[in-house]
């Protein structure tokens, strides 16, 4: 029987929530702080978690990244983000 899947409400309670996350989340200013760009702007690094909650929620894969590993709501943002058309 497979397990019961978690709800956005339960994600919400156990997510670490960094200073360098965006407004409300942490204390980075979408309007002033660059980059703007979240995960839901088409981060390569961002693993999204499968089903439904995966159109939010994934788990950031860059090294480099404060949220590296961390389970991540797309619109946390990233200071190191890096964008699918973006030049390797």
């Amino acid at each position: 029987m497979p397990a019961p899947m978690a709800t956005h409400e339960e994600l919400w309670r156990i997510v670490k929530k960094l200073p360098s996350d965006f407004e409300p989340y942490g204390e980075r200013d979408r309007n002033t702080d660059e980059p703007w760009e979240d995960c839901s702007c088409g981060y390569i690094h961002f693993a999204k978690l499968q089903g439904e909650l995966g159109f939010d929620w994934g788990v950031c894969t860059t090294p480099k990244s404060p949220r590296a590993g961390l389970l991540t709501f797309e619109h946390m943002g990233c200071p190191e983000f890096e964008g699918e058309n973006e030049p390797a």
